[in-house]
């Protein structure tokens, strides 16, 4: 700010009259609280930006968790149904391999194979499918985390900009200032 007044009284030295140096002052004072950003607004919009990222991340976790636990409801229900079914299939079938003699005991056992092929089989596919859910994740957080790196990266870059465009219109004030006196 003493700039600021250095700059009132350089106008005033070169005998530009009292009211317009001191319009002039108001106005560049004006212009650099407005467009100029204080270490403060920075550390303020960097900790404004790291808790975004914190909140993003513990969403994802939550979504991620909620995704995982639902899945597991849903293979714990799959695969108590089909306990179930097999337990019960298997009663029927002692059932009838009581009611029955032994020449129905081949075509029984190949059912039990089929059905424990069908059971892997469900099972490498809902095995398949969570990778595949665990890996669009992943690259959804990664992709996510590397564009707010990105944008935090323009955002130094302008706020650099702007600043090396105000310090150098400040100096050409300044010496515009030292050669009129």
């Amino acid at each position: 700010m003493d700039f600021l007044y250095s700059l009132y009284d350089a106008l005033v030295s070169i005998s530009v009259p009292s009211d317009k140096a001191r319009a002039v002052v108001d106005a560049m004072e004006r212009d650099m609280g407005t467009t100029l950003a204080t270490k403060a607004d920075l550390d303020a919009q960097s900790l404004l930006l790291k808790r975004d990222i914190e909140t993003l991340g513990g969403s994802l976790g939550q979504r991620i968790e909620s995704v995982r636990e639902g899945l597991e409801q849903r293979i714990e229900a799959v695969r108590e149904n089909l306990e179930q079914k097999i337990e019960a299939l298997d009663v029927r079938l002692s059932q009838r391999i009581d009611a029955l003699d032994g020449r129905f005991s081949q075509k029984i056992e190949a059912l039990d194979v089929r059905l424990s092929q069908k059971i892997d089989a469900l099972d490498g596919r809902l095995s398949q499918q969570i990778e595949a859910l665990e890996v669009r994740l992943s690259q959804k957080i990664d992709a996510t985390r590397d564009l707010l790196q990105k944008d935090m990266e323009l955002l130094r870059s302008s706020m650099t900009i702007r600043l090396g465009s105000i310090q150098v219109v400040s100096l050409g004030l300044f010496f515009a200032a030292l050669r009129l006196t």
